[in-house]
């Protein structure tokens, strides 16, 4: 059972006078009983906490639910640990003071090398390995020897001898150390010393007498063992004797309601999101959309979509190495159903094997044995895929070599054609010219991270130093301030003594007008009037031009980070456009919660949905149906989410090749309709109007 602060914890009995018709609250996984709505609220909520610890892994952190799990996940693999060993591992155990790594690498490194009992192992008998199995262990003055028992194909002993243990070999070590302390801690009840439960050492025969020094730790936990022990081993006979008799609360479908929106409040309070997807149960809080279907209209068999994008893609990617110009999927589909002779098909069979050709390996070998020409052509290039079919030496190609020595390749079926076209692209990618392009696409991706290292570097060294500057520049103006607070204490001493002298003046003029004081009096109110609002004037032309000034800097400062802002996405977005010009290998862009892959090709307008079983296949075509796949993911699983983010990531990328494609193929339509009405209205078509854009394919890239 979980521990809780690292000791056991008691489950709550059910009432004794519990009635068969009375409305109760019960626990799950637990099964306890509760008659109060508010206690089994408080219970829920303690195991819903994280503070649970897993017995057997030592797992903390977890809530009870979870612990419970993990202990049962454990004790399934305890029940891997080979019978055999059993008894001589509890023996090591059985009151010894070591710590558990210590314990764990003692016994390791003891049975790692010995035999016991009733193992089954190789044996070397007339220089051959053989079955056999450890009968008996016998020692001897320098030695252990081995009665073996030597086994048939039935398991069954044929006849026994007695081996060293130099003829004896173990393929693989009997246990792991990670299931060997997963065994030390389902078998035991204490660790210091460690105690074997008494029941299991009891059936084994494995001492229980404690040594002497050690008695007083071990005797006071024994009865308490032997109860813990039988409570754990009675615990799922318990939870069913608990409900005997009892009623289940989902007869009455009110309180079953009540109690699943309760239990799914509180998990929602506790659950921190992204989870496992599966476990992720919808709710309409999350307001997702409806997922749109996938469109499955391929011209090849739905089970030869893999191979065909595959095979696209590397020609695709690998366009230049192999001198093979770029054509559509659309196209390369037509031309694989195409029952004549096609040319697209004929190049990229012959730009494969002439890098095969260039490899100078086993092909090239025996190109030089049958004394061909290098120089493929569209009439002999069937001679040289029947030589490379032959160094398969697969049984079911034998009817497509048949059908190739006669000149008869494009009667194979859709699925023979990919799949030849499969083996020779893992061929090509064993070359050394595929490696050295993948090898300097990577160098080429590290130095582009590199040197965006290095910028990154450069921009926080010179934040760094605009930021001491300016408080380099802060710390000047405050002893500028200093200075000038000094030269404003001298500027108003001279205002002083200017205004000691203007008193004195005005005194002068007082006594002047001393003969009309009145007069006197309103000159000097109106004098001081005119100088306060003066002084009120300066002041807020002051403020007025400091908050102009403010308001400059601040539009001056926006400015200045939206161009950064602009500047940055810019550097980011031809970052990304020279990195996706070394990445070769296309990767899955996510998976969702039922494990579906989602696959955007570079050069191709659709966003390919592949099923777990890699059997079905399907696409999205348009924005619209992108916008309803983002809208249908949800964020709280962990697949789904990590999707989600690729999409928006490349979100306008897709688009744009979305609507693109979709351009195409609206200038296909109306081609096909203007052709279609011109042929109608003339007698005699022109001679192009109706042949396939895959047979008008022409390899520009072809070396002549």
């Amino acid at each position: 059972m979980p521990l809780l602060k690292k000791k056991h914890f008691q489950l709550e009995e059910p009432p004794a006078d519990l009635r068969s018709d009375e409305q109760v609250w019960q626990v799950r996984f637990t099964k306890e009983i509760f008659r109060s709505y508010e206690e089994y609220l408080k219970r829920m909520r303690l195991y819903c906490k994280r503070v649970w610890t897993c017995k057997v892994t030592g797992k903390t952190q977890l809530t009870y639910e979870e612990a419970v799990v993990s202990e049962n996940q454990a004790n399934e693999k305890t029940l891997e640990f080979p019978k055999e060993f059993i008894p001589h591992v509890l023996r090591f155990i059985q009151f010894s003071t070591l710590s558990l790594d210590d314990l764990v690498a003692m016994i390791y490194e003891k049975l790692k090398d010995c035999f016991v009992e009733g193992e089954e192992l190789r044996g070397t008998k007339e220089k051959s390995e053989q079955p056999c199995r450890v009968l008996k262990v016998l020692s001897s003055a320098k030695s252990l020897l081995y009665k073996v028992g030597w086994l048939d194909q039935g398991g069954k002993v044929v006849y026994m001898s007695v081996e060293d243990s130099q003829n004896l070999i173990r393929k693989k070590a009997p246990f792991s150390r990670r299931l060997l302390r997963f065994f030390i801690k389902k078998s035991t009840f204490q660790s210091s010393p460690w105690v074997v439960s008494c029941k299991l050492a009891k059936q084994l025969g494995v001492f229980i007498e404690p040594p002497e020094h050690l008695r007083e730790k071990v005797v006071k936990n024994v009865k308490r063992s032997n109860d813990r022990s039988a409570v754990e081993l009675e615990l799922g006979k318990k939870n069913v004797r608990r409900m005997k008799g009892v009623k289940n609360e989902n007869d009455d479908l009110h309180v079953a309601k009540k109690q699943r929106t309760e239990e799914k409040k509180i998990k929602q309070e506790v659950l921190k999101y992204p989870i496992e997807d599966l476990l992720v149960k919808p709710s309409p809080s999350d307001m997702l959309s409806e997922r749109p279907s996938p469109a499955t209209d391929f011209v090849v068999p739905m089970t030869s979509v893999g191979d065909l994008l595959m095979v696209w893609d590397f020609c695709s990617s690998f366009g230049r190495l192999l001198h093979l110009s770029p054509f559509s999927l659309e196209d390369f589909e037509s031309a694989i159903v195409y029952e004549g002779d096609s040319r697209l098909i004929v190049e990229i069979h012959s730009a494969v094997l002439t890098l095969l050709i260039e490899d100078h390996g086993e092909y090239y070998n025996l190109i030089e044995q049958k004394k061909r020409k290098e120089v493929i052509t569209s009439k002999n290039w069937r001679d040289y895929l029947y030589d490379f079919l032959e160094l398969e030496e697969e049984a079911n190609i034998t009817g497509d070599l048949v059908n190739i020595k006669h000149c008869q390749y494009f009667r194979l079926g859709v699925h023979a054609k990919l799949d030849i076209l499969g083996r020779l692209v893992h061929w090509a990618l064993l070359t050394d010219a595929i490696r050295d392009k993948l090898d300097q696409c990577i160098e080429q991706q590290q130095a582009l991270l590199a040197a965006k290292r290095e910028e990154g570097l450069e921009e926080a060294r010179k934040k760094k130093e605009e930021k001491q500057l300016k408080a380099a520049k802060s710390g000047g103006l405050q002893q500028n301030g200093l200075d000038s607070h000094v030269h404003d204490t001298e500027i108003q001493k001279h205002v002083n003594v200017e205004a000691v002298e203007s008193d004195k003046r005005s005194s002068v003029k007082y006594k002047i007008d001393v003969k009309n004081p009145v007069k006197g009096g309103k000159r000097i109110a109106r004098t001081a009037e005119l100088k306060r609002l003066e002084e009120e004037r300066r002041a807020h032309e002051t403020s007025r031009t400091a908050e102009l000034k403010r308001l400059q800097e601040e539009k001056k400062a926006q400015e200045r980070e939206a161009k950064e802002k602009k500047l940055k996405a810019q550097k980011e977005e031809h970052f990304n456009r020279e990195m996706e010009k070394f990445f070769i290998r296309t990767n899955a862009l996510g998976k969702d919660r039922d494990h579906n892959g989602y696959w955007f090709f570079q050069r191709e307008g659709r966003l390919f949905v592949e099923s777990i079983d890699h059997e079905k296949w399907g696409f999205y075509g348009s924005k619209e149906e992108l916008d309803g796949l983002i809208g249908s993911l949800n964020p709280k699983g962990e697949r789904e989410l990590a999707l989600k983010m690729q999409l928006e990531k490349h979100y306008s990328k897709i688009c744009a090749a979305m609507q693109k494609r979709a351009k195409e193929v609206a200038q296909k339509v109306v081609l096909d309709t203007a052709i279609l009405r011109r042929s109608v209205r003339v007698s005699v078509p022109p001679k192009d109007g109706n042949v396939p854009p895959f047979l008008k394919y022409v390899n520009k890239w072809k070396e002549s």
